[in-house]
C-alpha cells in the first residue's frame, strides 16, 4: 500500500509499505480521509514532537475516518464495508488511571501519529476494534475525520460543569474552539463570547450562535453591560501566550480557565497578576476518554453539532506534501486540509 512518510523536517514522501494485517481484537480500516491537525504541523516543521523524535520514517495523521475492510481474529464487528470514525487514543483499559475513568491519561497510552506509533496517512490502518464507531448516515468521510477534534471539545466542556444560563467565552475559534462553542450551547450556556483574530473564524462563530465576537478576548469586555457579566468559564483554544493572558483578563473573579490549546514551543510565560488577584481556577484538558467517541458521534447523528459548516480542502494522498504546506500556510479559508488516500 501507499503511505505518506515523514523522513525529516518538512520532508514528506509518499512511498510503498507493507499493508498491515489486523491482529486479535483489531480490525483493518481502509482510510478515506485524514485531517491535518496543528500538532501534525509542529512535528512536520520541527521533525520531533515535544522533543520525541521518530526512530523511523514516520506516518502522520490522527484525525481520520474510513471503511472497515477486514476483521481480526475473534472480532465480531462492525461488518466489513461499514463507514467508521476512529478515536486515536488507544488506552490499555487496565491501569489505575483507566480504572478511575481517566483513560485520556492512561499510563500505557498509544496515540498514532505521536512517535513511535505510525498514524493514518496511508491506505490502510489496523486499529483496536473498540476504537471505531459507525458514521452517521449522510456524513462524508471528511467530516467523519473531524469527529476527533469534536471529541476534544466534548471532553474539555465536561471539565467545566456548565450550568444552564451560564456565560462562557472561547478564545481561539479554530475547529476545536468552534466545536466548544456548539457544545457549551447544548449544555445550556446562555451567552457565549468568542475571540479570534481571523475574520473568517469570527463569521463562523456568528453563524453558530455566538453572542458577540471580537479579534481579541479583552475587546469582549466592551460587549458586557457591566463586569458582573464576565464569563465564569473561559476556554483557551489558541495555544498562544497572549491568548492565555487575555483569557485570564476576561474571566470573572473566582472563575475557571480551561486550557485546551497546545503551545508551540511548549513553554508559556505569563503575567500571574490577573490570576492571583481574581483567585482564578485552571484546568488543562488532555484529549478525551474512551467514552467520548460515542457521545461525539451521537451529537452529530442527532444534528445537534454541525461539522459540515467547517471549510476544508482535500488533497489526494500523492499530494500529502502539498497538503502539509497548505495547512501550514493556512491557504484560503479552510480550517483543515484533508488528505484522501
Amino acid at each position: 500500500m501507499k503511505a505518506a512518510k515523514l523522513f525529516g523536517p518538512r520532508d514528506t514522501r509518499v512511498v510503498e509499505v507493507d499493508r498491515p494485517e489486523p491482529g486479535p481484537g483489531e480490525l483493518l480500516v481502509a482510510v478515506k480521509a485524514v485531517a491535518i491537525c496543528p500538532s501534525d504541523l509542529h512535528l512536520w516543521e520541527a521533525g520531533h514532537a515535544g522533543g520525541t523524535y521518530p526512530d523511523h520514517p514516520f506516518t502522520q495523521g490522527h484525525e481520520f475516518s474510513g471503511v472497515v475492510a477486514e476483521l481480526g481474529p475473534g472480532v465480531q464487528g462492525p461488518a466489513p464495508g461499514t463507514p467508521v470514525a476512529v478515536t486515536p487514543l488507544w488506552s490499555c483499559g487496565e491501569c489505575d488511571l483507566c480504572r478511575e475513568g481517566m483513560s485520556n491519561i492512561c499510563r500505557n497510552l498509544v496515540f498514532p501519529s505521536f512517535p513511535q506509533a505510525d498514524g493514518a496517512m496511508a491506505e490502510y490502518m489496523a486499529v483496536p476494534a473498540w476504537s471505531v464507531e459507525p458514521l452517521p448516515a449522510g456524513l462524508g468521510f471528511a467530516q467523519g475525520a473531524l469527529i476527533e477534534p469534536l471529541q476534544a471539545a466534548v471532553h474539555a466542556v465536561s471539565l467545566a460543569a456548565i450550568e444552564p444560563g451560564a456565560t462562557v467565552a472561547v478564545v481561539g475559534a479554530g475547529i476545536i474552539g468552534l466545536s466548544v462553542l456548539q457544545v457549551v450551547r447544548l449544555r445550556g450556556a446562555e451567552r457565549v463570547y468568542v475571540a479570534d483574530p481571523l475574520d473568517n473564524n469570527r463569521q463562523l462563530a456568528d453563524k453558530l450562535g455566538a453572542t458577540a465576537t471580537a479579534r481579541f478576548a479583552t475587546d469582549l469586555l466592551e460587549s458586557l453591560a457591566d463586569l458582573s457579566q464576565q464569563p465564569r468559564v473561559v476556554f483557551e483554544c489558541a495555544g498562544h501566550p497572549q491568548a492565555l493572558h487575555q483569557a485570564m483578563e476576561l474571566c470573572r473573579p473566582a472563575g475557571l480557565v480551561v486550557i485546551i490549546g497546545v503551545p508551540h514551543p511548549d513553554v508559556i510565560d505569563f503575567d500571574t497578576r490577573p490570576s492571583r488577584r481574581k483567585q482564578l481556577h485552571f484546568v488543562v484538558s488532555r484529549r478525551y476518554t474512551r467514552e467520548t467517541l460515542k457521545e461525539a458521534v451521537q451529537l452529530v447523528a442527532e444534528g445537534r453539532v454541525d461539522l459540515k459548516i467547517y471549510p476544508v480542502r482535500t488533497f489526494p494522498l500523492q499530494q500529502a506534501p502539498q497538503a502539509m504546506q497548505a495547512a501550514m500556510d493556512k491557504a484560503g479559508e479552510m480550517l483543515r486540509a484533508i488528505v484522501t488516500p
